[in-house]
């Protein structure tokens, strides 16, 4: 019984580690640049995204960072495209870069004031010809 079990286990570990399970590709962010950036997008994919580009007024409470000359993942390792992209309002992805990390919400105010470097707006069909990879700048 308990062999019976262990080979239940295995097959089912097996079955779920399975390809065609996770069919999406992980959002990595390449940074071009000689210093650390600073980036954000909103998992509210109804908001702040093309064409509402307005930053939130409140401190994100995820706000990630990629060295000098570097590769990123920031997405995790099965984001759903479709789905993410069928809630872009326009769809396209907004992307925000910032050369400053905000830890709370006065130095957010000044990040968005004064720090904010540059926004990219990426179509699926421009994230899947270019290998799922944002690049900076």
């Amino acid at each position: 019984m308990r062999t019976l079990l262990k080979y239940i286990f295995f097959l089912t570990l097996l079955n779920s580690c399975h390809p065609e399970k996770f069919p999406g590709e992980p959002l990595y962010i390449q940074n071009n640049s000689t210093e650390r950036i600073y980036y954000w997008y909103s998992g509210e994919y109804n908001t702040f995204h093309y064409p509402d580009t307005i930053l939130p007024i409140n401190k994100p409470i995820f706000i990630s960072s990629c060295a000098a000359s570097n590769l990123n993942m920031s997405s995790g390792y099965d984001p759903d495209w479709n789905n993410i992209y069928s809630q872009l309002p326009q769809g396209k992805l907004s992307v925000y870069f910032f050369d400053k990390y905000a830890n709370n919400q006065e130095e957010w105010d000044d990040v968005k004031l004064n720090h904010f470097v540059l926004r990219k707006d990426i179509t699926f069909e421009e994230l899947k010809n270019n290998d799922y990879i944002i690049y900076y700048p």
